[in-house]
């Protein structure tokens, strides 16, 4: 997780402290409602790579990275986003062996028309429609149908509800907020951050003290740093 930028690693002494790295806490505003949509200029940033099959390990990591700085496929060989990251894809990827090799461009659709089908293929933004009803239908279950958070589903374990909240936040981050004018109607991006800040809400009406005493008992409990709660 350290080498995908996920977390940091610092050394004091004989502990190592691990912290949330700076782009995963950035992600939390945006969950959280501070929504920045990206601007779409007429044209993607793209990654376009060749890794053979010997190095699919690698191949992998590119895709892994790329897609955590904000690219989709758009078809094998061709990431499409909407900021050219490629310099922090470089950094955080090991160098390609030959015959191995990717390039950083742009790549400029002949109309709009044409852009919001690129968008909607590379984004994925028919999968993403169909997996929001049932997502929504359990949430709705937790709440008594979305009108008394807390009080849906007595007895409700941690542990599934903790299967709930990953497949939300795996939604999240699968799904980014898009160009406004790529996008028809309400994006489901939109829809499923609204799902994360319900999940949260349940969270701390069901769970939070439990937690904290639970980690309170705990000889490190001096070493958590807890997250913003405004």
């Amino acid at each position: 997780m350290v080498q995908r930028g996920i977390i940091s690693s610092e050394r004091i002494g004989r502990v190592s402290i691990y912290r949330l790295s700076e782009q995963i806490l950035s992600d939390f505003g945006d969950i959280a409602g501070d929504h920045v949509f990206p601007d779409y200029a007429g044209r993607f940033h793209t990654i376009v790579y060749s890794v053979p099959e010997a190095e699919r390990g690698l191949r992998d990591r590119l895709q892994y990275i790329a897609r955590s700085l904000g690219y989709r496929q758009l078809r094998p060989g061709i990431l499409i986003g909407f900021a050219d990251q490629s310099r922090l894809l470089s950094k955080r990827l090991p160098h390609i062996p030959v015959p191995g090799w990717s390039e950083a461009g742009v790549l400029t659709p002949e109309s709009l028309a044409a852009a919001r089908r690129m968008t909607t293929r590379a984004f994925e933004l028919d999968a993403a429609l169909a997996q929001l009803p049932p997502l929504e239908e359990r949430m709705n279950a937790l709440s008594s149908g979305g009108s008394a958070p807390g009080t849906g589903c007595a007895g409700l374990s941690l542990g599934s509800f903790f299967d709930l909240y990953y497949d939300v936040a795996r939604a999240v981050m699968t799904h980014p907020l898009l160009p406004e004018t790529l996008v028809d109607g309400t994006q489901p991006a939109l829809r499923f951050r609204a799902l994360m800040r319900q999940c949260n809400l349940e969270y701390y009406l069901r769970f939070d003290q439990l937690i904290r005493e639970c980690a309170g008992a705990s000889s490190s409990f001096e070493l958590i740093e807890w997250l913003p709660e405004d």
